[in-house]
């Protein structure tokens, strides 16, 4: 249990796993940003829409009421000159008192005038009125006002602008004169003001339906002039009465806008209350800007700490291959250790019970190798032994192993290989030796090595058996008068 456990640690400790789990959170981190800020943008877009659809129903409303003053007041003016046809309005202080409580009850934004019927300041309607031909659909309520509106007059003088307004005369043969109302653009346009929230930001135009900017809330006059050579009457205008859309989104020359729109069903006009579209997500992309730098403030570390995590885990692993390798080798000969030399020969064995395969094991012992030592010293031993390990490694298979004992013992696993072969490269190996020769202060060592050999059986339960009867035959090689091969 504890090895599955430790297994399943080493699994998870992975670098590759430290990566591809940094990289599904990181993707995931990610993934709840984006769409956390396009789902903030969408959000952001319809709150301005409904807020700009509430302000312009709002101005719809108050300029509706407004004209259906000013119709109230031309109808009243219309009624006192039919019954006085040879006075003036201005010369009746009754009729004059009720005209300027009206006026006074609407700001003051218009005043009335008594032209001739033949004035050209505004063209005099029949009583059809000249707008019953919807332009945008066939929805609208039946009740007009039947009121005419012309082109914007200036004062050269005052510099005021007035909106003349009249009526249909209910008999155009009975009088030579018209009652006329001259709504001042200016007064109006306060009046928009007063209903613009602020900051800035927001335009509120009144607009005829030919384009012509009459009346307007906001600083940026060039944005309200634009919408009359815009999409909006040419695009968007002729197909919905009211709508809240996007203008300019195409990058042409006209000004990106959020814009909500509404064409009055009784009178020849259009409210239009627009936000420029980058102040409109001006908070979206603080918003946003903030959720980024929180994403990079948790990418930024988590990024860190992955890499220190896998740098660790990397030395991790180097240290734990290292102490593998110094756990199955010898770290002066670079040969195998005992330990991995009787791991292997167990393997080796149980591999046999199935399969009767030959195999067979060689003890090599350097003759003398205390003597060497002790004369020589230490150092020297060291290279004696390097020696008969590249000496050996030479005349062994790649499949081969050989592994040092201790000492000046060493031990061969020799593979699906009976005894007379290994007899053979006992004897090799012996020869090579034989012609080592290394130089020292106190002359050249040379030195020769014995060696037991034996051969697997049937009969044998453990590597134990096996080693015992090599190490016999090692004794016996050594009693004969050492450099010498004996099989046992």
């Amino acid at each position: 249990m504890e090895g599955e456990t430790i297994r399943h640690v080493e699994e998870w400790g992975r670098p590759r796993t430290v990566v591809l789990l940094t990289l599904l959170l990181l993707a995931a981190l990610w993934t709840v940003v984006v769409v956390s800020v396009v789902v903030a943008r969408h959000d952001s877009l319809a709150a301005t829409g409904r807020r700009l659809q509430q302000l312009t129903h709002a101005i719809e409303e108050q300029t509706r009421q407004q004209f259906r003053l000013i119709d109230t007041v031309l109808v009243a003016s219309e009624l006192w000159l039919q019954a006085q046809p040879a006075r003036s309005p201005d010369s009746d202080p009754a009729v004059r008192q009720l005209l300027d409580r009206l006026r006074a009850s609407s700001g003051k934004f218009f005043d009335v005038q008594l032209r001739p019927a033949d004035s050209r300041s505004i063209p005099v309607p029949d009583r059809q009125t000249p707008w019953a031909a919807d332009p945008v659909g066939s929805d609208r309520p039946t009740e007009v006002f039947g009121l005419s509106i012309g082109q914007p007059i200036a004062d050269p003088a005052t510099g005021r602008v007035d909106l003349p307004v009249a009526r249909a005369p209910s008999d155009p043969g009975a009088n030579a004169q018209q009652v006329m109302a001259m709504v001042d653009l200016e007064m109006l346009s306060r009046s928009y003001e007063a209903e613009r929230p602020r900051p800035d930001g927001v335009i509120i135009a009144l607009l005829s339906l030919e384009g012509t900017v009459l009346a307007q809330a906001g600083d940026d006059w060039q944005r309200a002039h634009s919408l009359a050579g815009g999409p909006l009457f040419g695009l968007h205008l002729p197909h919905q009465r009211r709508a809240f859309v996007v203008l300019g989104a195409d990058g042409g020359e006209h000004p990106r806008l959020l814009a909500s729109y509404s064409a009055l069903p009784d009178l020849p006009l259009v409210v239009v209350v627009s936000e420029d579209y980058e102040t409109a997500l001006a908070g979206w992309k603080r918003q946003s800007l903030w959720t980024i730098l929180l994403a990079l403030g948790m990418t930024i570390p988590l990024t860190v700490v992955a890499w220190r995590s896998l740098r660790l885990l990397r030395r991790l692993a180097e240290d734990r291959t290292q102490m593998r390798q110094l756990a199955i080798s010898d770290q002066l000969t670079g040969v195998s250790s005992r330990q991995h030399f009787v791991a292997m020969l167990g393997d080796e064995l149980m591999r046999r019970q199935n399969r009767p395969l030959p195999l067979a094991v060689m003890l090599l012992d350097i003759d003398f190798f205390r003597r060497i030592n002790d004369g020589y010293g230490h150092a020297v031993g060291d290279q004696v032994l390097r020696a008969v390990a590249q000496a050996a490694k030479r005349a062994l298979r790649q499949r081969d192993l050989l592994a040092r004992f201790g000492g000046g013992q060493f031990a061969v696993l020799l593979p699906d290989t009976e005894i007379a072969e290994a007899l053979l490269v006992a004897n090799r190996i012996r020869a090579q030796i034989g012609e080592i020769a290394i130089p020292t202060e106190n002359g050249t060592v040379r030195f020769s090595i014995s060696v037991g050999a034996s051969e697997s059986t049937a009969a044998d339960g453990s590597t134990d058996e096996l080693l015992r009867r090599a190490a016999q035959a090692l004794q016996s090689a050594a009693a004969a008068g050492h450099d010498r091969v004996v099989a046992g």
